[in-house]
């Protein structure tokens, strides 16, 4: 390898023409690179629905549930099944493995629905079955109203409009709110009925038997083949009305006569308002892997376009769009990486020169594009993880050019000319440089393999290998090259440059400036070694200890004041959808008038909703999308969290109904802070379970709120009891009564039409007047049965009794769910432990079982994975390590300064008073690991080759020089590091392209821990590095001495006692 660099060196030429190649490829990625805010995470899955219409939810659990479970519980990597059994209506949710082939698991899914369709029902709807994931907020939402146009143009518009958006292929769905479905209603006269004595199964048969597709097929006559064909389903309004219900001799009976025949719309299922204003609107929601800037950008270019037509007095808007908080956050963290490069830059210029410091300062832009072309090779996004990986590497890039070009300096200072100065540079550090990049690669292979959530943070690593990949490539080849044709030392005068000779031959207590300073300390250190290590070793062990005992605890991902809310309505019993939208508009105009709110999306529906985008609980009836104005354009200096409070304020003093606030939280996914299934199949015991937990939560648990759970307080409904003797002596039968009722409740569904001007069928549904619809009725119908009509009542018995309005299934059980959000500065990990520890000594009732969800869930998960992945690193480390040096102890001296470091993390926790992110503490803890390790290496290699070549000097004299020596590389590794990062440890976002500064800002918030917790961290390990790894290395001859002396130690009186005898 060192003949081929050297070759490199030799052919400089060629090797400049891949550099510039390399640098053009980088630009081309930075370009068309898909631009993103954060990685698209989520656990990718399937929807599963079926219709019943009229069953009970018990009996859709028993009898579509239950079989389309079983059926999918069977598919290879499903992880969760939830299923929620509704009123004609089952929903099933297979969530799979987060690095599943989703059309292959959507494949297996369909073939186990068809496989299951032979246990269900002959009379349910055909199964849907769609792509679904946990992450399915809307990225786009499109407003559309108008005061002037007629209900029929509006919504028509609207549903033209959604068909073009579905056929991009980004778009995962395309939701209507607000839009009521098309229906074709014949209000019947019951007199009419009665007196033509007609029954309800006549006319449905009538609708069925003459709206129906016939093949009729073709002819062959010999002499030609013609096509037959026979009209046979409705093409008009016309068609319908004209159609014969019954013929009595002359005379026909047609629908006319019946029914009034209307096209209009179904009952209404919810509204949609936008700022205060009824309009109907659309969601988009885009689908796994897609890039939300590339999706927003066409969706909208689709929309405009199509808009050109809207006729004179309609509004669009779009009043939701995820794209531009995504621009405005890559532009500004980009402004944040020039910065830390220009920090960078500064620092080197200022310790090695022009000449050296360009020669090092090339290594960033080279490293970072060529990580960015591999990115694009290996398809991924340019997202604020990939920036934030650019970062915490930026010190590590430029450390092997700072050992090789340090190297060549003192060369060049002894007199070697720049191509033989650069060649021994990168001949003698080729290995240290090697290992050191190895084992830093090594540290952070681990988080490119994180489960679950931990996917969110794996484009950060994988950053920074290619990165440091880069930075080897450069250091290596190209830096010795550049070196070799343009490098030299900085005009320095002729003292400064003997004191660059003497650091190899002088004493180094005879040094002046700083280096001499830090001889002198760490040789008092070096007089004691064992001494200071031990002194140090108790300070990081105090350190990690108090922190466990006044620390702030665990968070999986640091909060960042929100700059989004979700407001969730819940209301409980038989409300009407008008009498919701009341409840959503009552709430809307509590917080409407607050200045910090840009915009106010409003949405009601009947409760119970199954939409994947508004949850699925039945007490859920409304909501709201609240967006703040973003930080340039803030009215007020309200932050997120009191805008929250405010909101939550003003929507306290509210009756009848139940409104809890959420924070769109950044970062990972994992849902609230605290969530519990509680699982059983004893629906009283797992209720009365769910009581008790939440109980528990709202009167032991303090700083709790927003406190949920699923179970329902049940509503009533009317349960008709049919004496099927009876009925029998009068000749009805169940389907009579049933199609009875229907026509006092949603109708009876006769057939479907599709009009020439609409692209979907249309129910045709049959139903008594408005006026007769009522609870009033049931006790009012008539049958006609063969012995004429017949009262329902004389053999049907009307009962009320509770109402149950949905049933969910988890893994086969039943499961009701709690949840809870914790206040500001509330640790949800204290919460959790105090709620273990109080269900360890609590009796919840035979069969309830609880697991935590959430938060615990992710967090445990990301904690167990990056133990055993810091385990695995460390033995992997350390075989490299036995390699490089050919010696335990020396290899466990630079796993020992890892170890040691991390007490820094947790110095920068207890000085900054924050809490253990899983995530975001875990990473800096592998980040100093890298640079901990590229400092140790090169500086016991520096001892070694010391040694080797001064074999009469003795071992602390050498692990002196070795850190004198040592010392500037050390120095510019970390302070490059520390003085990139700075701006955002302290809470400022300094913006070179923008020219902006700012503080507190939506960017800083979220990186502000990792960046602080770094900054210390590094501080308190380049302490280490320059003070206790030389005092180990100065107890080396002890060490390896020591078993010798344990021995003799062990042996000696055998010896005397062999004296003795030998004496006598």
């Amino acid at each position: 390898m060192n003949t081929l660099i050297l070759q490199a060196i030799k052919k400089s030429r060629t090797s400049l023409s891949v550099l510039v190649l390399i640098a053009l490829a980088g630009f081309y990625a930075l370009n068309y690179l898909p631009k993103a805010t954060e990685p698209d995470v989520n656990f990718p899955g399937a929807f599963v629905g079926v219709s019943f219409q009229g069953v009970s939810p018990e009996d859709s659990e028993r009898l579509l549930a239950k079989p389309l479970e079983d059926a999918l519980r069977t598919i290879e990597g499903v992880e969760k099944i939830r299923s929620t059994s509704q009123t004609g209506y089952a929903a099933i949710m297979i969530q799979f493995d987060q690095d599943i082939d989703l059309d292959k698991a959507l494949y297996d899914t369909r073939i186990k629905v068809d496989e299951a369709k032979r246990l269900l029902p002959d009379d349910v709807r055909e199964p849907s079955i769609r792509e679904f994931s946990t992450s399915d907020d809307p990225v786009l939402t499109v407003s559309i109203s108008s005061d002037i146009l007629p209900q029929r143009v509006l919504v028509n518009l609207t549903q033209d409009l959604l068909d073009v958006i579905e056929t991009h292929p980004n778009v995962l769905t395309a939701e209507l709110n607000g839009v009521p479905e098309d229906l074709i209603e014949a209000i019947v006269e019951k007199s009419k009925l009665e007196s033509y004595g007609i029954s309800m199964n006549q006319l449905y048969q009538a609708v069925a038997n003459n709206n129906r597709v016939i093949p009729a097929g073709s002819q062959d006559t010999g002499k030609g083949r013609f096509s037959v064909n026979v009209p046979s389903v409705f093409s008009s309004l016309e068609d319908i009305e004209r159609l014969p219900i019954k013929v009595s001799g002359n005379s026909v009976v047609t629908l006319k006569d019946v029914a009034s025949v209307s096209l209009t719309y179904k009952d209404r299922g919810g509204y949609s308002r936008i700022n205060g204003k009824q309009s109907l609107s659309i969601d988009v929601t885009k689908r796994i892997g897609t890039n939300v800037i590339d999706t927003v950008s066409e969706v909208r270019e689709i929309v405009m376009e199509f808009s050109k037509d809207f006729p004179d007095g309609v509004e669009m808007a779009f009043v939701r769009d995820d794209s531009v908080f995504a621009l405005d956050m890559i532009s500004e963290l980009q402004g944040n990486v020039l910065t830390s490069v220009a920090l960078v830059m500064i620092v080197v210029l200022a310790a090695l020169g022009f000449r050296t410091s360009m020669l090092v300062g090339m290594a960033i832009p080279f490293s970072y594009l060529f990580a960015l072309l591999v990115l694009l090779i290996l398809g991924k996004e340019f997202n604020f993880m990939v920036m934030f990986g650019m970062l915490i590497s930026m010190g590590m890039t430029i450390d092997g050019s700072i050992v090789i070009t340090e190297y060549a300096d003192r060369k060049l200072a002894e007199g070697m000319g720049r191509v033989e100065a650069y060649s021994a540079a990168a001949t003698r550090m080729f290995w240290p440089v090697l290992s050191s990049t190895v084992t830093t690669l090594i540290a952070f292979t681990p988080l490119m393999l994180m489960p679950g959530m931990g996917k969110f943070i794996r484009d950060m690593p994988i950053t920074v290998f290619c990165v440091l990949v880069g930075s080897l490539l450069y250091s290596l080849v190209f830096a010795p090259i550049l070196g070799a044709m343009f490098g030299g030392l900085a005009k320095q005068s002729e003292e400064e440059i003997n004191n660059v000779r003497r650091l190899e031959s002088s004493d180094p207590l005879s040094l002046p400036g700083v280096t001499g300073t830090y001889a002198k300390k760490v040789n008092q250190y070096l007089n004691t070694p064992g001494q200071t290590i031990f002194i140090i070793l108790s300070a990081i062990i105090l350190c990690i200890a108090l922190w466990f005992q006044h620390g702030k605890g665990i968070i999986y991902f640091p909060e960042v004041a929100p700059n989004e809310a979700d407001v969730n309505i819940y209301a409980r019993g038989n409300l009407s959808v008008d009498e919701i939208r009341d409840l959503a508009i009552d709430a809307e105009q509590k917080i409407i008038d607050m200045e910090d709110i840009e915009l106010l999306g409003t949405w009601s529906n009947s409760g119970g909703s199954t939409s994947s985008m508004r949850g699925n609980s039945s007490d859920k009836v409304g909501g709201m999308f609240v967006d703040f104005y973003s930080e340039d354009n803030a009215v007020s200096d309200r932050n997120g969290y009191e805008i929250l409070d405010l909101m939550r304020e003003r929507l306290s003093d509210i009756s009848g109904y139940i409104v809890t606030v959420e924070a769109d939280k950044g970062g990972p996914p994992i849902g609230q802070a605290i969530q519990l299934n509680v699982k059983g199949k004893d629906e009283v015991a797992l209720k009365r379970a769910t009581k008790k937990i939440r109980n528990y939560l709202e009167n032991k648990v303090t700083g709790l709120t927003d406190i949920r759970d699923s179970s329902e307080t049940r509503g009533i409904e009317w349960e008709l009891n049919i004496d099927r003797t009876k009925a029998a002596q009068y000749g009805a039968g169940l389907s009579d009564v049933g199609a009875a009722v229907q026509m006092v409740t949603n109708g009876i569904k006769v057939g479907e039409y599709r009009p020439l001007n609409l692209d979907r069928e249309v129910d045709i549904r049959v139903r008594f007047p408005k006026s007769e619809r009522n609870i009033d009725q049931l006790e009012k119908l008539n049958i006609q049965t063969a012995k004429g009509l017949v009262p329902v009542s004389s053999f049907v018995n009307t009962t009320i009794k509770p109402a149950t309005k949905t049933i969910t299934r988890q893994d086969g059980k039943r499961v009701e769910s709690l949840s809870a959000e914790t206040m500001p500065g509330v640790i949800a990990s204290n919460k959790i432990r105090q709620i273990k520890n109080w269900l360890k000594v609590t009796d919840l009732g035979r069969g309830v079982t609880v697991e935590f969800d959430g938060f615990d869930r992710y967090n445990q998960e990301a904690a167990d994975f990056l133990i055993l992945g810091f385990i695995t690193m460390l033995f992997v480390m350390l075989i490299v390590l036995v390699t490089q040096f050919n010696s335990f102890y020396q290899a466990n001296i630079v796993l020992s300064a890892i170890l040691l470091s991390f007490g820094g993390v947790f110095v920068s926790l207890l000085i900054l008073d924050r809490s253990f992110s899983t995530l975001q503490t875990g990473i800096c803890c592998v980040a100093l690991a890298g640079i901990v390790v590229n400092n140790n290496i090169v500086l016991i290699d520096t001892f070694n080759l010391l040694k080797k070549n001064n074999p009469g000097s003795d071992t602390k004299s050498l692990a002196l020089r070795s850190a004198v020596l040592r010392l500037r590389p050390v120095f510019l590794t970390s302070f490059t590091t520390i003085a990139g990062l700075m701006p955002i440890a302290l809470g400022f976002s300094i913006d070179l392209i923008e020219r902006t500064v700012k503080s507190g800002s939506y960017i800083t918030s979220f990186w502000e821990q990792m960046a602080g917790s770094l900054v210390v961290g590094l501080a308190v390990a380049t302490i280490l590095t320059l003070v206790v790894t030389p005092c180990a290395l100065a107890l080396s001859d002890s060490v390896n001495s020591l078993p010798k002396r344990i021995l003799n130690l062990l042996s000696k009186p055998f010896i005397n006692f062999r004296k003795k005898v030998n004496q006598n």
